[in-house]
């Protein structure tokens, strides 16, 4: 049973590197890197049963693939009524936050 929670926890430190590599990698305009990151997160995430949390979810987009740099590929909107943070990627998926 301790091997499992470390392995949870090696996968998380993974995942945890992963994502801000694929950020660096679209800030360097090389979109073939950063989707190759994202998708190595996503699927040490659901090899592993690892659930990702909101502020994980929030770094990449799950229609493209791209990790979500705000101003480069991804604007951010604020909607008072909902009181929702609505990310909008540049390939027009939609991720909305509770705030």
């Amino acid at each position: 049973m301790e091997q499992k929670g470390s392995t949870k926890q090696i996968v998380y430190e993974r995942i945890d590197i992963l994502l801000p590599l694929a950020a660096s990698a679209l800030k360097k305009k090389d979109e073939k890197h950063a989707k190759r990151y994202v998708f190595l997160a996503r699927k040490l995430s659901t090899r592993y049963n690892c659930r990702l949390d909101r502020t994980r979810r929030a770094k990449f987009c799950k229609g493209c693939g791209l990790p979500l740099v705000p101003g480069l590929n991804v604007k951010i909107r604020l909607r008072k009524r909902t009181k929702t943070a609505e990310y909008l990627c540049s390939c027009g998926c939609a991720v909305r936050f509770k705030y």
